[in-house]
């Protein structure tokens, strides 16, 4: 099983934008973790403000740490 281990609720943003459009949103809300794809995490994300929704695999993904989180 991979690693990556984020949870439902997290907020995200993708490490790499390559071959994305410029419209694509930066920041993401974990809806939940999908099974494993070749033995690497992936998971279902939402950007509730653009209504955009995808699934991203874990190692493109990094967690968005908040002041009031610290």
């Amino acid at each position: 099983m991979a690693k990556n281990v984020f949870t439902k609720g997290q907020h995200v943003a993708l490490q790499s934008r390559v071959g994305l459009s410029p419209r694509t949103p930066m920041d993401f809300t974990v809806l939940m973790r999908l099974p494993d794809n070749q033995g690497k995490a992936q998971y279902r994300i939402r950007n509730e403000e653009h209504g955009h929704e995808r699934v991203e695999q874990g190692s493109n993904l990094e967690l968005i740490v908040s002041v009031t989180d610290a």
